[in-house]
């Protein structure tokens, strides 16, 4: 088997496992690898979950508006690669930076919100060196080295409005690279740079306060505590774009259009000690249910785009939970103490059954600076209490016998509560 296709096999081979086993229709799957560790944990259910994970809007842009309401600055990266599958050639990273404002102090109280964020993100599959023959006197064969890799730059916009319920709207810009390995040795990697586009919206009903406005009890004699629930309801729509080719155009394939759905369940205990608001326990349920737009054709251009929500199913995919074959549901429960250990379990899957599962830890510090601010003084901490948090998360993701598991870590530093 000659040099050149020794290497083409291999990066098929490396390009097949990176796209796990989902969504092999569509070109640049990559773009479907959701990078948060924490929606990882969650089964990959990311568009109706409020979230104020850098990463959040991901999967739906208008988590932007939701982290913007209160959240003015965050950052967040992966401490180290994550190794694909185990192959210490195929390494995927991102980073992620979030800023936001919320207005209300400029409109008097109307609390209307904007942020921005930017992902990059990066499937690095690592240089490969092979050889060719050639007439050299002296080796006979010459050296090549190709690098393939798959990269995109989001840059994302997001709006918020809290009045009564809190409506979020949001948009993504992703620009995209491309570099693989043309079956020609003589070629370098070839080069492309589509774009696509993400947007999407996010709903979210606070059931206590708007029925009991104001609600509270003493849980103990000094500490007040009110309980709430919360519905949210989000859509998005991802990779709207064209269509790429690499060498010849008229082998052109789509990008991987996907539409997200779902509904998220948010119930838990808020507390007051000496003035300070502290969540002392939270539980989210939440499902969406995904699919890829694009249905194979007998003739060129061998594909077409689904419209609206394709075939997902209200009844029998959100409400019934039931997976179908072009279908893929996620759903997901996640437990908080204190604001500041949170575990999580999430199941995926489609066509019957629930055959991926993954689960996740955790650990913040603002739990931790809250109560402590509560029982000290001191106007530095306070301030560092009142507008600083360090998250971690760590998550694992089982996509079943045909990929097998990764995991997922990331830190993140945040800055909220700012006013001007």
């Amino acid at each position: 088997m000659g040099s050149n296709i020794k290497v083409s096999l291999l990066i098929l081979i490396l390009f097949s496992i990176a796209q796990l086993n989902i969504k092999a229709q569509a070109a640049l799957n990559v773009l479907t690898i959701n990078p948060s560790p924490r929606t990882n944990a969650l089964g990959m259910a990311g568009s109706s979950l409020p979230t104020d994970d850098p990463y959040g809007f991901y999967y739906n842009p208008a988590q932007l508006g939701y982290f913007s309401q209160t959240n003015n600055l965050s950052y967040q990266l992966y401490p180290s690669n994550v190794y694909w599958d185990g192959f210490s050639d195929i390494t995927y990273r991102n980073t992620a930076v979030d800023i936001g404002y919320n207005f209300k102090h400029q409109l008097n109280g109307l609390s209307l919100s904007a942020g921005l964020g930017y992902i990059h993100s990066k499937m690095d599959y690592g240089f490969i060196n092979y050889t060719t023959a050639n007439n050299n006197e002296v080796t006979g064969y010459t050296l090549h080295t190709l690098h393939p890799f798959i990269s995109y730059d989001a840059y994302s916009l997001g709006i918020g409005i809290d009045y009564y319920v809190q409506l979020n709207l949001g948009l993504t810009y992703k620009s995209i690279e491309s570099a693989i390995i043309f079956s020609d040795p003589s070629s370098q990697n070839i080069d492309i740079k589509p774009s696509a586009i993400d947007y999407g919206f996010l709903l979210t009903v606070p059931v206590t306060k708007l029925i009991y406005p104001g609600y509270k009890f003493n849980l103990l004699e000094d500490i007040e505590a009110s309980p709430y629930l919360n519905i949210s309801a989000g859509y998005s729509r991802l990779n709207q774009g064209g269509e790429v080719w690499y060498s010849d155009p008229s082998q052109k394939e789509p990008l991987p259009r996907t539409a997200m759905l779902g509904y998220a369940l948010s119930a838990g205990l808020n507390i007051n000690i000496n003035d300070n608001a502290f969540k002392l326990i939270e539980y989210d349920f939440t499902a969406d249910a995904e699919e890829l737009l694009v249905s194979n054709e007998i003739f060129p251009p061998y594909y077409s785009y689904k419209s609206g929500l394709g075939n997902i199913s209200i009844g029998r995919n959100l409400i019934g939970l039931k997976n179908s074959d072009n279908v893929v549901v996620h759903k997901a429960h996640e437990f908080n103490l204190c604001e500041t250990f949170t575990v999580m379990i999430g199941r995926f899957g489609k066509g019957g059954s629930y055959n991926d599962e993954s689960n996740g830890i955790g650990l913040r510090l603002k739990g931790i600076l809250i109560l402590l601010k509560a029982y000290t003084s001191g106007e530095t901490f306070n301030f560092i209490a009142d507008h600083f948090d360090v998250q971690y998360y760590s998550s694992k993701v089982n996509y079943g016998a045909y990929v097998g598991e990764n995991k997922f870590e990331s830190i993140n530093l945040s800055f909220y509560n700012f006013e001007f």
